[in-house]
């Protein structure tokens, strides 16, 4: 992944967990990546923060954060629920715990990460702010009645509006480049999002190297930027990333 994203020159955020259900990179690899991508958390032992008492998950969070950060040398600013589960308590320690900012599941969506401030945990006299950032595309095979599901169990309307008129009428290359093509129109921000794993298991390089060919044309050509999902939530003004 990270040899295909050098060719093309795109930025991006791995997501990594220090032990999972599946292999999982040793920590000089990690440490090797973070030289030219971001790194973020991704709980320590992959686990549904929902299974979890309050106590556990907001152990997991911050403990992923920190041996993020000292893996890498470098403060971890993104934090990712793991099956893209999580309640307001965790989002809660997600900015208690010093991460600007966390990404969802949500698909079909080019608008910025939300970003939220509360004063329930008080930063100086600011409060806190945090980023909630949604996704475009998997790179993954999904018929049209998981973007339907993805969509009436988040309430996005307009998600929802755009799994029925064009998920299921071409495979996720073809709807990538359509969410990009909406993007290029509206000013908004492209994410596609993966496993490494499933794109191996479901023989899917090839169609991530076309969409990989298509975003590299859209950054050379001017009117996109490429930029890591840190460098989106921390933008005055994320519009036109992807």
């Amino acid at each position: 992944m990270a040899e295909l994203l050098d060719r093309y020159g795109l930025a991006a955020t791995f997501y990594i967990p220090r032990h999972s259900q599946l292999e999982t990179l040793p920590e000089e690899k990690i440490r090797e990546l973070s030289q030219r991508f971001e790194i973020g958390a991704h709980t320590m032992e992959h686990l549904a923060l929902t299974t979890l008492p309050d106590v556990e998950a907001e152990r997991q969070i911050h403990d992923s954060g920190a041996w993020v950060a000292d893996v890498t040398g470098e403060p971890c600013a993104m934090f990712c629920p793991p099956l893209g589960k999580y309640q307001r308590e965790h989002v809660n320690a997600i900015a208690r715990h010093g991460f600007i900012g966390y990404r969802t599941v949500e698909l079909l969506r080019i608008d910025p990460p939300k970003r939220r401030v509360r004063g329930d945990y008080v930063r100086g006299d600011k409060g806190w702010e945090l980023s909630s950032m949604p996704t475009s595309v998997q790179a993954h095979p999904h018929p049209r009645s998981v973007y339907v599901r993805n969509a009436i169990k988040r309430a996005s309307w307009s998600p929802l509006h755009c799994a029925w008129t064009m998920a299921g009428k071409t495979d996720w290359v073809g709807l990538a480049e359509l969410m990009l093509t909406r993007a290029a129109q509206t000013g908004g921000v492209f994410h596609l999002w993966g496993h490494s794993w499933e794109i191996e298991e479901n023989e899917q390089w090839a169609n991530l190297e076309k969409v990989f060919a298509m975003l590299s044309q859209a950054v050379e050509s001017g009117w996109a930027v490429t930029a890591s999902n840190g460098e989106v939530c921390s933008a005055e003004s994320p519009a036109s990333l992807f």
